[in-house]
């Protein structure tokens, strides 16, 4: 895959600032050349778009971080395995610091010198949510001497000072909105492709994105600034992103040009399939436990299978080849398989992403092909969810943080991902049927029951993994809750090897059937730096960079 160097551009909505910027567009450390008069609207439905760009699938981290949380199996980054030539590192790096963060500081510094500060406070949450994702992937970044004109090498800032920068453009941004004698002749409305100007919904928005930066850095308070105050301030107010308010990017089935989905496009129209649903994840959400020996949730069934993921074949169905990793109708392959049958042509047997992540067809339990004829492509690029509240409150409850009940928030964020589900499913497909009634009631009571049963690091590890069930295609998120928590508990194989329920045969027969594993890697607790900032800034260097042991402050 080439790395991608443009921004992909809404007809008539988005633009490039000026011919005159194209010049530096391949370079985060060139001067600036911001406009001096910027057109506010068409800047910042650019930069929310590009914001939600930056994390996602397709080109972007989203195809390839997911693998390290479990969620999907990569062939093309398998084992831990991403480097620093990674088009997808660079990619994703690209796209914050000149495609987003640039046009952010563009937003803010147009709107501060008009007084159009709502407009400034959105820049300004947008530039702390992006920069706190490249906090959270690579440690110490450009930020201080990031866009400052003359600088064409910034250096790389202590990540525990961005943090606490961080949290304090955050709480400016939140000035800005609330600045009521501030002129604001000219307010977002549809401008603002998230929440269309609705400043109480941005509020709530910079609560949570706060409350994820102090959750995160828990084990690490001693390097925030009045980290308990922030905290108890925040709590106090208790004004958080709700359902319906998730900040994300939504898509529509607009094909030419296309504002599909990334990854329904890269599945459903593709020539070969690339997103496998882990097997470990499979197993999780199933109640399994072939390999996934102490399973939290042995036993139950997650009612949301059928919107995560859609079978292609049926349980009797003969498979394209010879299969990897297979139990009735799921197919898939293993992490880190050395079995012949792991890099079989499986694009139409498969087990595909489903319509909820990607806007693709609903598992009827019918088998039938994953291709254009099938699913539209609508479903948002998720970046700070509603659900994710109720189970950050919960972790700090069981962390001894704060005072409350973690059961009733594990709850919560359960039925607030539920929420999510169905109402992003139903967008897409208003046919399909909801998670709701008995289904829902008898599947929380049995989570409930088992967390009752648990110790209390059993406790934090049932509400750390439903939080990366949830967190499905919202990566970035699952990546740091492993690395802080330990949960959930990853794939980490005795003997080197692991157990596909059926027989490879491309019929169908029961196994067990052993299939060796390599080596398996260890697990990668930062990202490589891109080689193509690598060339360009010599202030950013791999040499001396251990990335299974360099650790963000915060990784504890």
């Amino acid at each position: 895959m080439k790395i991608r160097y443009f921004t992909k551009i809404f007809t008539g909505t988005l633009i490039l600032l000026a011919t005159s910027c194209q010049k530096d567009f391949l370079d985060i450390n060139t001067d600036p050349n911001l406009p001096t008069t910027a057109e506010l609207p068409k800047l910042l439905t650019n930069v929310e778009y590009n914001a939600g760009m930056t994390f996602a699938p397709g080109y972007y981290m989203g195809s390839i971080l997911p693998s390290y949380v479990h969620h999907l199996t990569s062939r093309e980054v398998d084992n831990y395995g991403i480097s620093a030539t990674a088009a997808n590192l660079g990619n994703t790096w690209l796209q914050a610091y000149v495609s987003t963060l640039k046009n952010a500081d563009a937003v803010i510094m147009s709107a501060e010198a008009e007084e159009n500060m709502i407009y400034a406070g959105i820049g300004k949450l947008i530039k702390a949510y992006v920069f706190a994702g490249l906090v959270d992937l690579w440690g110490d970044i450009p930020y201080s001497e990031f866009n400052v004109e003359a600088i064409t090498a910034p250096k790389a800032d202590a990540s525990q000072d961005i943090y606490n920068n961080l949290i304090s453009l955050i709480e400016e941004a939140k000035a800005n909105l609330n600045d009521t004698e501030a002129a604001n002749l000219l307010k977002p409305k549809d401008a603002d492709i998230i929440y269309k100007g609705d400043v109480e919904k941005w509020i709530r928005m910079a609560n949570t994105l706060e409350l994820r930066l102090l959750v995160q850095s828990r084990k690490a308070k001693g390097e925030i600034t009045d980290w308990s105050a922030k905290l108890t301030a925040l709590l106090n107010e208790n004004n958080f992103l709700q359902n319906g308010e998730d900040f994300e990017l939504k898509h529509s089935a607009q094909d030419n040009p296309d504002e599909r989905n990334q990854a329904y496009v890269d599945e459903y129209l593709g020539g070969q399939s690339t997103y496998y649903i882990n097997p470990w994840f499979y197993e999780i959400m199933s109640g399994k436990t072939y390999n996934a020996k102490e399973n939290p949730f042995a036993g139950i069934t997650d009612p949301r299978i059928p919107y995560y993921w859609v079978n292609q074949k049926r349980a009797t169905d003969e498979a394209q080849n010879e299969t990897d990793y297979r139990d009735g109708a799921f197919i898939s392959i293993l992490m880190a398989s050395n079995s012949s049958a792991a890099g079989n042509d499986q694009r139409a047997t498969s087990t595909f992403i489903g319509i909820y992540p990607c806007g693709g067809k609903y598992d009827e339990g019918q088998g039938g092909k994953c291709d254009q004829s099938v699913g539209n492509g609508i479903a948002p690029e998720k970046m700070i969810q509603a659900y994710s509240v109720p189970f950050m409150l919960a972790e700090l409850v069981l962390a001894g943080e704060i005072a409350g009940d973690a059961k009733a928030y594990l709850q919560e964020g359960i039925e607030k991902s539920v929420y999510h589900v169905n109402s992003v499913s139903v967008a897409s497909n208003a046919t399909v049927p909801t998670i709701g009634g008995e289904t829902l009631t008898t599947f929380l009571e049995n989570i409930m029951k088992k967390y009752d049963a648990a110790s209390a690091e059993g406790k934090m590890e049932i509400v750390m993994t439903q939080k990366w069930i949830a967190n499905f295609f919202n990566s970035v998120e699952a990546y740091n809750d492993i690395r802080r928590t330990g949960y959930p508990k990853l794939f980490a194989p005795e003997n080197g090897e692991a157990i596909s329920p059926y027989l490879k045969d491309k019929t169908p027969t029961v196994g067990p059937q052993i299939v060796p594993l390599k080596g398996l890697n260890a697990f990668q607790r930062i990202m490589w730096y891109p080689n193509s900032e690598i060339s360009r800034n010599p202030n950013i260097k791999n040499t001396g960079r251990n990335v299974s042991s360099s650790n963000v402050f915060w990784d504890k």
